[in-house]
């Protein structure tokens, strides 16, 4: 289903496309227009920005000189000033709340993934809401993938009004599937996993038939990790979950009448911790499971001592590619996620958004950046009158011969992904269509069309594609967190103290130091603790955002 939505989103994007032609101490707002060189009317834009060591320049160059802020300044009139930036998330956030709370302008515009600071930037009144700009100044394509995605806007939507625009995810990116030592499955001749009950099976000879062939009884089956919540991006576990029900563990999920749930607390969820208590029993799971994060988890698998991990596409490239670098001989490759023995299949979904884009109250110039938004956005649908090959020659893409070349080792100092310069920090994309794209070059072997083709997926390497291809033809079993806001008023006052309790005990009853009925106890006192307030209060917020929808 979702592919076929991504399908229709592109194909209206591409046809309302082709109809629309397709320093700390200074001034954070400047809506002045001032004249170039040759004396073109430009329009200056301020904004602020995390700058993290993914992000290359070519020397000589900076934020505020490179080939998109060249590209803006020559072919839109606009000329982007970032005032200041951050190395981190966490001192990026600081850094604006000391200007809130100080009294400082912001700049005009600025991305913002923090909820509660979204709601407190609004609240100020200092951030302007966005839906008259969209109607007046949006593409019709950009006007068509916001349709599509209404939830998108959540995040910033208060009493009916929309403060900002999305900077969307992959939509299923980040999307687990399983990753397997096929190296082993052949050596003990095994088949890859439909159910459940095959895995059982699989890792039970993972733990019991000596796969690596040292002689010793140290391998499992699972790697997993489940410090920071039993669902997660890395090593997950909510497959385990998706297989008995419809709710994985810290997500808000729809219920049979329509409003949000707690997944922690639904009866299916209690099926999926008797299992792992279950693999804990057998051996199937690391002795220390319960204060692995992601980070710690992966070594298990990556020192070739675990079989099975559940991860996104990208890990071909970490932590799979680590593993199969430590364990000469190691083939891992990707699978479907198992069905329960009801047939259910269910996986923790991303979320459609990384952030949002907030604009100072007194930026005049949303026409600037709509018309910035719509350039950018014209490179991934491959119709782009400035972008044909790639963004910038000479950086991620060289002529040579007539033809563009996309191999880093014929670009001069080597390939630098310019997407990193814009606004978004990255090629933007739209939710979903980064995997359809894998799966359709994976699938037809077609050469890719762009620079943005070859780079971020079929330099990423067979297996990622293979596994993006897997991940995408299981859509229909995303189980996405549904609330997207701010932290509420409970939440704030009781959620340290309910999440704690939550890992505590889905922790003592893997291990078998309570009993699984300690399950039931918890969901009591979880909803006596504040956690009915949480879902009264979850559910205002939904309605509130959602309006008539």
């Amino acid at each position: 289903m979702l592919k076929k939505l991504f399908a229709s989103v592109a194909a209206a994007v591409m046809t309302v496309g082709m109809l629309a032609g397709c320093t700390d101490k200074e001034p954070a707002s400047s809506n002045s227009s001032t004249k170039s060189d040759g004396g073109k009317q430009l329009v200056t834009i301020t904004t602020i920005r995390t700058l993290k060591d993914d992000t290359k320049f070519r020397k000589g160059e900076d934020v505020n000189n490179n080939p998109v802020t060249r590209w803006a300044e020559k072919e839109l009139g606009i000329k982007f000033k970032t005032l200041w930036t951050a190395p981190n998330d966490e001192q990026y956030y600081n850094k604006i709340r000391l200007a809130l709370s100080s009294g400082q302008e912001l700049p005009d515009v600025f991305m913002v993934a923090d909820g509660l600071l979204i709601n407190d930037l609004i609240r100020s009144g200092k951030v302007m809401p966005v839906d008259e700009a969209i109607e007046k100044y949006a593409s019709p394509r950009l006007k068509e993938i916001f349709n599509k995605f209404p939830e998108a806007f959540y995040p910033a939507t208060v009493n009916g009004k929309r403060y900002g625009i999305p900077r969307f995810s992959g939509g299923n990116g980040s999307d687990s599937l399983l990753w397997i030592r096929k190296d082993w499955l052949d050596k003990l001749g095994l088949q890859p996993p439909k159910t459940i009950e095959d895995l059982e099976k699989i890792m039970d000879a993972f733990v019991n038939q000596d796969p690596d062939g040292n002689g010793k009884k140290d391998t499992i089956g699972l790697t997993l990790a489940s410090k920071n919540g039993l669902a997660t991006w890395l090593a997950d576990g909510s497959f385990i979950f998706g297989a008995y029900g419809d709710y994985v563990p810290g997500s808000w999920s729809k219920g049979k009448d329509g409003s949000l749930v707690y997944g922690s607390v639904q009866p299916s969820i209690k099926k999926g911790l008797a299992k792992l208590h279950e693999w804990y029993e057998k051996g199937y799971l690391d002795k220390e499971v319960g204060i692995l994060d992601e980070q710690t988890a992966i070594k298990s698998f990556v020192a070739g001592k675990s079989g099975i991990l559940s991860a996104p596409p990208w890990a071909a490239g970490w932590p799979v590619s680590d593993a199969i670098k430590n364990n000469p001989g190691a083939v891992v490759e990707p699978y479907p996620l198992p069905s329960g023995p009801d047939g259910k299949i269910g996986r923790r979904g991303e979320g459609l958004t990384v952030g949002m884009f907030l604009f100072n109250k007194n930026f005049k110039h949303m026409d600037k950046f709509f018309e910035y938004w719509d350039a950018i956005y014209s490179y991934i649908f491959n119709d782009s009158k400035y972008f044909k090959y790639g963004l910038f020659e000479g950086y991620d893409y060289v002529m040579k011969d007539g033809k563009p070349v996309y191999d880093p080792k014929q670009i001069p100092g080597g390939a630098i992904d310019p997407g990193k310069y814009f606004l978004t920090t990255d090629i933007p994309t739209i939710p979903y269509m980064l995997y359809n794209l894998a799966e359709e070059l994976y699938t037809t072997k077609r050469q890719p069309k762009n620079a943005y083709e070859y780079t971020k997926i079929v330099a990423q390497g067979e297996p990622y594609m293979k596994a993006a291809t897997i991940v995408n033809q299981q859509n229909q079993y995303r189980i996405e967190n549904e609330f997207n806001g701010p932290p509420t008023k409970t939440m704030q006052k009781r959620g340290e103290f309910l999440t704690k309790m939550e890992r505590e005990t889905f922790a003592n009853i893997i291990y078998g130091r309570a009993p699984l009925d300690e399950f039931d106890k918890f969901v009591k006192k979880w909803r006596k603790s504040g956690g009915d307030d949480i879902t009264k209060e979850v559910n205002e917020w939904y309605k509130s955002v959602k309006g008539n929808k």
